[in-house]
């Protein structure tokens, strides 16, 4: 559910001091996205700031600024902190302001835009993003007003990614599953066991898809929203994107992320299987979740891609 709005005296009191003179120079718009998380967009002749609000009082938004810091510093188009107060006293909030990424979200491009080309950088992009280090497992703890590396709250790989799987198969059988389909996924995880002793945790977005990728005029001009960080696979991003690919374009563009993927970081040789397997779990995952809300035709998609993910998982 969408937080209400912050008090708006204590809004205009930060906003003063973040931008000095601004009593009546600066507008103050709540954005549409930002549901957890308030996010407001700032104007000021001509330039456009976003001030994030965190959305609990213990979670700082420390690594974040961290992360964008590092990923400029290895020329990746993310926004530049302009701004940040690890604990605002009136709004009892950590407090984040960014610059804009220019243009509009390649989700919902037109047909005269070269997706295939902005997909292509935005690959490049998240391999580096992707190539960061977490100690650990699952979101980024956000306890400390410093960063000076990122930690996550599971200690192994195995104990995040099956966390919770038990419960949501059973919500889902018998609605969007059938039994068959559960002892299928349960098989298929104990086929690539494997794959759940991973040590290595890098990075994730953690939403990743084709709305949080950005455009201007026919370029990619960047990469937004870190808001929901953690430490996974190195594929998880790559997955993630795979289990919404075709909801918001009347095309699945998946093939395009990984061409330039693939050029910063070479892609394993089972790289198809690992990222239709993280996706599958990702999307029992949100598919179960999804349940506490009305329904939506994104749950349509969800189903049939774990259904499609289950059965190529199922023939390998």
């Amino acid at each position: 559910m969408r937080k209400e709005d912050v008090d708006r005296a204590a809004l205009k009191r930060l906003v003063s001091r973040i931008v000095p003179d601004s009593d009546s120079a600066v507008s103050i718009e709540r954005t549409e996205d930002g549901v957890s998380t308030q996010v407001y967009r700032l104007r000021r002749y001509g330039e456009v700031l976003y001030l994030r609000i965190a959305e609990e009082r213990a979670g700082s938004f420390a690594p974040e600024v961290r992360i964008h810091s590092l990923l400029r510093t290895k020329g990746v188009k993310v926004p530049e902190v302009v701004y940040f107060e690890p604990f605002d006293e009136t709004l009892q909030r950590s407090v984040m302001v960014t610059t804009e990424i220019p243009g509009t979200s390649a989700g919902y491009s037109r047909a005269e835009v070269d997706v295939r080309a902005v997909l292509v950088e935005a690959g490049r992009d998240l391999a580096l993003i992707n190539g960061l280090p977490v100690e650990g497992f699952g979101w980024v703890k956000r306890d400390s007003v410093e960063a000076p590396c990122l930690r996550a709250e599971a200690r192994t790989f195995r104990d995040w990614r099956l966390e919770g799987l038990d419960g949501y198969l059973e919500l889902l059988g018998g609605i969007f599953l059938r039994q068959d389909e559960v002892n299928a996924i349960y098989h298929v995880i104990d086929t690539f066991d494997t794959w759940l002793e991973t040590k290595d945790a890098k990075l994730a977005h953690g939403d990743f898809d084709a709305t949080h990728i950005y455009q201007h005029r026919g370029q990619y001009s960047g990469i937004i929203d870190f808001g929901e960080i953690r430490g996974a696979e190195p594929l998880y991003d790559l997955a993630h994107f795979k289990l919404h690919d075709g909801e918001t374009l009347p095309y699945k563009v998946l093939p395009h992320l990984l061409e330039g993927y693939g050029e910063v970081n070479p892609l394993p040789p089972d790289y198809e299987l690992k990222i239709r397997l993280s996706a599958l779990l990702i999307g029992v995952r949100a598919l179960a979740r999804s349940l506490s809300r009305p329904p939506a035709p994104h749950q349509r998609h969800l189903a049939d891609s774990i259904r499609d993910d289950l059965r190529m998982l199922s023939s390998a």
